[in-house]
């Protein structure tokens, strides 16, 4: 009997020693078992994992180029832009939304760039103003940059209570390049010209609406390759279609450059506006009729189309409109609009 007691006593203290070696093996094991995330949180912190970028603001679309920019002005600037071969390269013009380019005595050109958004860098040469360059500043309720004016262009200004800064009397606005003979070295930037607009308090006003309708065009079957417009046998301008989608500029047979960058100024939509112009000073000055209608043309995305323009009076807008009435459309991108005389001479080759 004492035998048997003590086999069962043995039996039972070595079951009690066995539980306690498995309890204790189970309760390692599940003290490892943590270790795992531990490892894995050591890996992420090796090799972080990149946070998700967002995307940037792309900004409002410009009224005038349909494109996004960072700050829209209340209202543009329209600077007057020489175009005489000495006056070339000129700088900024490549920049501008929109850019007129109009005759003047002897039917050689003008420009008057606008500029809705901040831009930095050089404009110019800027020169004087004639009636119908202030009459177009006025169709977008511009600030106007001109040095000087014109016979009549005064009484002008002050029958349309335009918003202009003459260099003359607000020289401050302006600049003088020692590198540029006189009269074809005057420029400004539109930091200078805000501190001028801001002495006449011309920066009151809301954002202004689109000028045009922008979208995307079918591609045509066949490319318009080059342009051509003659503003009278003294000025030729040309465009070539380049492989970016755009039209390089050529004046006189030359590459037109910006000197800002000494690259070539390209242009994505092209009208033609055919106006009337008359000479009506013995000095040779020109009355343009920019009230009524007329015919033009547009170029864009490599199509040519025949289009109408409408105006009831110098407060309206000039309207471009298709043979059907409706507004035209614009590829997204810069317009540069040519005031043709009737006499004048524009044609373009497919490919």
């Amino acid at each position: 009997m004492k035998k048997g007691k003590s086999d069962i006593c043995l039996l039972l203290f070595l079951f009690l020693i066995l539980t306690i070696l498995l309890t204790g093996c189970k309760a390692n094991t599940l003290s490892e078992e943590p270790a795992a995330p531990a490892e894995e949180a050591g890996e992420e912190k090796d090799n972080p994992v990149e946070e998700e970028q967002q995307p940037e603001t792309p900004g409002e679309l410009s009224p005038y180029t349909g494109l996004p920019v960072a700050e829209i002005y209340n209202r543009p600037y329209a600077i007057i832009v020489e175009n005489l071969p000495q006056a070339r390269p000129q700088s900024g013009l490549s920049e501008a939304g929109i850019v007129y380019e109009v005759p003047v005595e002897g039917y050689i050109t003008r420009f008057l760039a606008l500029y809705i958004s901040p831009y930095e860098d050089d404009i110019g040469p800027v020169r004087s103003a004639r009636p119908y360059f202030a009459y177009l500043t006025k169709e977008y309720d511009g600030i106007l940059a001109h040095c000087g004016y014109s016979i009549h262009t005064e009484a002008v200004l002050k029958d349309i209570n335009a918003k202009h800064i003459d260099e003359r009397f607000n020289s401050l606005y302006y600049k003088r390049l020692k590198s540029r003979n006189m009269p074809h070295n005057l420029y400004t930037t539109l930091s200078r010209l805000t501190l001028g607009a801001e002495k006449f308090n011309y920066l009151k006003g809301s954002q202004p609406a689109p000028v045009f309708s922008f979208g995307e065009r079918k591609p045509p079957e066949q490319i318009v390759s080059n342009i051509a417009i003659a503003f009278s046998p003294q000025n030729h301008v040309e465009y070539r279609w380049n492989s970016r989608g755009t039209y390089t500029r050529y004046n006189d047979g030359s590459l037109f450059i910006d000197a800002n960058y000494g690259e070539a100024v390209e242009v994505k939509n092209i009208i033609i506006q055919f106006i009337k112009a008359r000479t009506f000073t013995d000095e040779g000055h020109l009355e343009i009729t920019l009230i009524g209608e007329g015919k033009g043309l547009i170029f864009s995305g490599g199509l040519v189309e025949e289009i109408k323009w409408q105006k009831n009076s110098y407060g309206e807008k000039t309207r471009f409109v298709d043979n059907n009435g409706r507004d035209i459309l614009l590829l997204p991108g810069n317009t540069w609009i040519h005031l043709v005389p009737q006499n004048g001479k524009v044609e373009w080759s497919l490919t």
